[in-house]
């Protein structure tokens, strides 16, 4: 790159192409950082001719514009391949129009794919083996491309250019054409040599960008010639040439520069938009087990080495109440690579397929579902019973309805219980070809054709009837119920107590016995409605709480109430980190993870390290505000974003004090968290979640924050009392087998996308109905109802239809779908979350909300969100936190209103749909003259996608 010749005129420019060119009338060229160069040239050419060039193939045609000087003969300006002729009639002449591009359009002619797996490639290493597999290609090297690519690079989709013009935006610099040369060459970034000249016109202007990286360009015109890259002088500042138009301006070459700083511009990181979404089939080579991530040969790639290849992730796929469903695939399986994003580094394993051929083969049945490994173990599922088999059905377990449980085996079966081993049943029968033996301490009995009965003592007097009837009435209520001991031992006593107070006519000691059973049975509910890694160790607590109060030990009630205590704070923490974002269940996974393994050790079932473990545990809880710093920058946010309501102004360094407890009690009594004796480190959750838009301030009621475990009660204290039946609004958990494929399962997805035509983004937006699967708010919800109404609002997924003023994009930029109980019931790309202005009004911030049907304005139906009640927001174009009160889903219309604008905080979905979209979630049937029916249900609102 450098400065080239003299001015230019028509009478020392000449081009050399196979086409018979009888005067030139125009040549224009164009030179931008990330593109190639172009040539535009307007010719007269014989009328004899112009038949010849009508649909003339000329994809390999090259063209040459030069210059004829005197003192240095042809210089060239320019080389390319024509991709464009047109021949036009015009005063009576023929004339041609051509189209030229560098020689660097040849990477530009094909769409590839294949990965680059090695992780410690360079990015110079990178450019040198794409370009070198073009004949004499090259590259100059302006950057610091000795980078490495640090982790997995795809080409999908993308021609060898424009691949490999994303790699030179990671380095945040740009490729620059070389448009003198017959072969495909390039630079990688902008010269920083010394000042090639200097431009003087007094025709420029200076600006600044109004979208992207802010920076300040000059636009000049000159006719000095210069390159592109070039560093020039202009009014006492050094430049770089960023763009170049030339064009010939009453006879002279004149140039249009874009000059920008010469320390550059910040160019902004490319990424892949056709990857999203997409997967790609591979074969797995290796496994590490451990880590859950395997290494594959991808599809796309003729051979893959084991050692350059990198390692994907294969996620465990989230049970609801457990840790996960762990199977990983094995060597040799064809698995797929998902690309949820347009960043390739987020790539992850979601699913194995299967090759075999079909026929004959088990799995041909739908009715069956099978699990089967290699080591011949095998989960059968069909429509008849469940089977579980080992070692070619040498041992078989089988659960059919119709005939019962049956259990074969080759070898022993040995039942093992640590407390009680219970059968149940009309008739209890054992057979044996040899004996049947049955032992508890020194007594015997056995039989083996003949009776042996051995016992230390032999009881003549019957069991009191008091104690038998409690026996009985206990064996009748174990049944279908897993009561651990010491509830059965509890329990045995307190029906005792009550039969013996019957027996002797004490109503008053009958009432008392029954009140403790229930309130004991109450207990146990509450422990059972527990996640299951907590639910063991609380029923430990209280096992031990019992001991402790039996015994009259204080000491060890006082402790074991402590330990229970603090494990129902730990769900209740867990449950809102796992509200928290959409990938914030990871960490509230391994938070049960290290609870299980803490409890372990502490019992000595394991060598674990506790400390260790509790270290990992509470830093991972302190990236959701349980640590002093983070709660003092916690309540000082909320006293800026609402002043009216919150005061704090508190040092942001420092242990906890009496000054930050005190703010923070604050805190929990204006939320509403006073009185339910929740301990510090909730308290700091919730108010980090509040503090930060997640959870709403102010609180409108329970719905908005995730399901917490009943109120604190010491072990064997009287509980607050409860119903036998839960009420409409209590929590209860989801059943694991609910939405475990999703809120929608993929193939209703698939279906519907399929049936209704639907696709690009709005068929992307359908799959991500189920990243909100886990939201603690719509659990609870459904939780209650679950056929409530979810109505999904994505905006950046609509058809941006009907321009407005202030959406020159188009109104209608949101996708909008109504999920009832795992079923598509509606969609429509005609939907929008924003306000007619957004640069004035407010905006409702992305979140999940409450809504009730009713009316807007009191005129016609619609989803209140919140029924009207403040909900989060952010106002104008400086984005300035607020709330926003009376916010409807209303219909919205072709045109902006002015002075009254449609929407000035709510959502809106077009007029044309707007009837269709109310029946679907169940609030009118056909018109929106119908009375409005108070459906209660949740709106979605996600921006993600949002670009425009």
């Amino acid at each position: 790159m450098g400065l080239a010749g003299t001015v230019l005129t028509y009478g020392n420019i000449r081009v050399n192409a196979p086409y018979e060119i009888v005067r030139l009338l125009d040549v224009q060229l164009t030179l931008k950082v990330n593109e190639h160069g172009k040539v535009y040239i307007t010719a007269l050419i014989p009328d004899e001719d112009h038949a010849k060039y009508d649909g003339l193939a000329h994809d390999e045609d090259v063209l040459e514009v030069y210059e004829m000087d005197e003192d240095r003969g042809t210089v060239s300006i320019f080389k390319g391949i024509v991709t464009h002729i047109r021949i036009g009639f015009k005063n009576g002449v023929y004339h041609m129009y051509i189209e030229a591009a560098s020689f660097t359009y040849m990477l530009d002619r094909q769409r590839k794919n294949r990965s680059f797996q090695n992780s410690s490639l360079t990015y110079y290493q990178l450019f040198r083996e794409l370009i070198d597999s073009y004949p004499h290609g090259d590259f100059i090297d302006l950057t610091d491309s000795n980078q490495k690519l640090g982790g997995f690079t795809i080409q999908y989709g993308e021609s060898d250019w424009e691949f490999l013009k994303r790699m030179a935006s990671h380095l945040h610099t740009g490729l620059i054409a070389e448009i003198t040369s017959v072969f495909p060459r390039l630079w990688l970034g902008t010269s920083k040599e010394q000042v090639k000249g200097e431009l003087s016109s007094i025709n420029f202007s200076l600006q600044k960008t109004k979208s992207g990286p802010q920076y300040t360009y000059a636009e000049v015109e000159d006719t000095k010639r210069f390159e592109l890259g070039d560093v020039v002088l202009f009014r006492r500042k050094h430049w770089v040439i960023d763009q170049i138009h030339a064009e010939m301006k009453q006879g002279i070459m004149t140039y249009d520069y874009v000059l920008v700083p010469e320390a550059g511009i910040p160019r902004e990181v490319i990424h892949n938009q056709f990857i999203k979404g997409a997967s790609i089939e591979g074969k797995v080579i290796e496994l590490n087990s451990e880590n859950e991530s395997v290494k594959l040969h991808l599809s796309v790639d003729s051979t893959q080495s084991k050692a350059e290849g990198c390692w994907f992730a294969y996620p465990t796929m989230y049970t609801g109440d457990g840790i996960g469903w762990h199977c990983m695939p094995e060597l040799g399986d064809h698995v797929h690579l998902y690309f949820p994003s347009n960043k390739e580094k987020e790539a992850r394993v979601v699913q194995s397929l299967r090759k075999r051929d079909y026929t004959g083969d088990e799995i041909s049945q739908p009715s069956r579902k099978l699990l089967h490994t290699k080591s011949q173990k095998v989960a059968r599922f069909d429509d008849k019973e469940l089977a579980l088999s080992t070692q070619k059905d040498k041992i078989l377990v089988r659960l059919n309805p119709a005939s019962g449980i049956h259990v074969y085996s080759h070898h022993d079966l040995t039942f093992h219980a640590d407390t009680d081993l219970v059968l149940h049943g009309k008739k209890v029968q054992m057979t044996a070809t040899r004996e049947i033996s049955l032992t508890c301490k020194t007594s015997y009995i056995r039989t083996d054709g003949t009776l042996h009965i051995k016992a230390s003592k032999f009881m003549k007097n019957q069991m009191p009837d008091a104690e038998l009837k409690a026996y009985q009435s206990l064996i009748q209520e174990l049944k279908g119920k897993g009561y651990p001991q010491w509830v059965q031992d509890l329990l045995l006593q307190y029906k005792a107590d009550y039969y013996k107070a019957v027996a002797a006519g004490d109503k008053k000691g009958a009432k008392e016995a029954a009140a403790k059973a229930k309130q004991l049975r109450q207990q146990v509910a509450e422990i059972d409605r527990m996640p299951a890694w907590a639910r063991a160790q609380m029923h430990g607590y209280t096992s031990q709480w019992w001991e402790a109060h039996g015994a009259n030990d204080k000491a060890k009630q006082k402790q074991m109430h402590l330990l229970a205590n603090q494990l129902r704070d730990n769900v209740l923490i867990n449950e809102l980190i796992r509200g928290h974002s959409a990938k914030s269940y990871l960490d509230a996974n391994r938070l049960e993870e290290l609870s299980g393994q803490y409890a372990d050790a502490a019992h000595k079932l394991t060598v674990a390290d506790q400390k260790a473990i509790a270290k990992e545990a509470a830093a991972l809880r302190s990236k959701y505000g349980v640590n002093s710093q983070l709660a003092r920058e916690n309540l000082n946010k909320l006293a800026k974003k609402y002043p009216d309501s919150f005061s704090y102004k508190l040092p942001t360094t420092g242990d906890w004090d009496k000054e930050l407890n005190a703010a923070l009690h604050d805190f929990a009594k204006k939320y509403g968290l006073e009185n339910k004796d929740y301990g510090r480190d909730v308290l700091a959750v919730y108010l980090h979640q509040v503090a930060n838009g997640i959870l709403p301030w102010p609180k409108v009621n329970k719905a908005a924050t995730p399901a917490a475990p009943t109120t604190k009660t010491e072990p064997g204290k009287k509980t607050p009392t409860t119903p036998d039946k839960p009420s409409k609004e209590e929590t209860k958990p989801l059943d694991p087998k609910d939405y475990k494929d999703g809120l929608v399962a993929v193939k209703k997805i698939e279906s519907y996308i399929s049936s209704k035509g639907i696709k690009g983004n709005q068929a992307r937006a359908l799959y991500r109905v189920n990243d909100y699967t886990n939201n603690s708010i719509i659990q609870k919800k459904l939780s209650s109802n679950r056929k409530a109404p979810l109505v999904f609002f994505f905006e950046g997924d609509g058809s941006y239809s009907y321009k407005q003023e202030d959406h020159p994009e188009g109104r209608y930029g949101a996708m909008v779908i109504v999920v009832i109980d795992g079923e598509i019931k509606y969609t429509s790309k005609n939907a929008s979350t924003l306000p007619d202005y957004e640069s004035k009004y407010k905006t409702v911030k992305d979140g999940v909300y409450e809504f009730v049907g009713g009316l807007h304005l009191s005129t016609y139906p619609a989803l209140r969100i919140r029924n009207g009640a403040p909900v989060p927001a952010t106002k104008g174009s400086q984005k300035k936190e607020c709330t926003a009160e009376g916010v409807n889903i209303h219909q919205g219309y072709n045109a902006d209103k002015k002075p009254k604008p449609t929407s000035t905080a709510c959502i809106t979905v077009h007029k044309d749909e707007y009837v269709r979209f109310l029946s679907s979630v169940g609030v009118v049937k056909n018109s929106l003259n119908e009375k409005a029916n108070p459906v209660e249900g949740l709106a979605i609102l996600d921006r993600k996608d949002r670009t425009k």
